[in-house]
């Protein structure tokens, strides 16, 4: 990872740290969501799981993932975001898997932890976006614009 000049090198490792928790509680969710598909939904089991992941894994890459252009915004993606881990935390204990449950709500915590630990540096490259992608749509392009 390239630092920045004058950038604090000591929260770097935490950013590493949250962006892989997250990654790790987004594959869990997946998870959760396809045991509980299995066991709940009366179907074959491929099926229930792709009937169960289908609108999860759309919505997320619509709204939640890294290069979706239609990305929530800063606060409320990390609240959505641990609220659907909760909610995979939620469905494993629904199904009697109680220390996968366990597990994958002690890890939202710790990632919701980091998460407003990183608040303020957070804010300020969902901000630094913003302003890149409005001088981006503001600037003319094209061979029209070269004239």
């Amino acid at each position: 990872m390239q630092e920045q000049p004058g950038a604090d090198s000591r929260r770097a490792p935490a950013v590493d740290a949250a962006g892989a928790l997250a990654f790790i509680l987004e594959v869990a969710l997946l998870g959760a969501a396809g045991l509980w598909a299995i066991e709940v939904l009366p179907l074959p089991p491929v099926v229930a799981v792709l009937i169960a992941l289908a609108p999860l894994i759309v919505f997320w890459g619509l709204y939640m993932a890294p290069q979706a252009k239609r990305r929530i915004g800063w606060p409320v993606h990390p609240m959505v975001a641990h609220g659907l881990f909760l909610l995979g935390s939620g469905l494993l204990f629904g199904i009697g898997r109680v220390w996968p449950g366990a597990v994958m709500l002690l890890l939202t915590g710790v990632s919701a932890f980091l998460t407003w630990r990183q608040r303020g540096r957070r804010a300020e490259e969902a901000r630094a976006l913003r302003e890149a992608g409005e001088s981006r749509q503001r600037r003319p392009g094209g061979r029209r614009a070269a004239r």
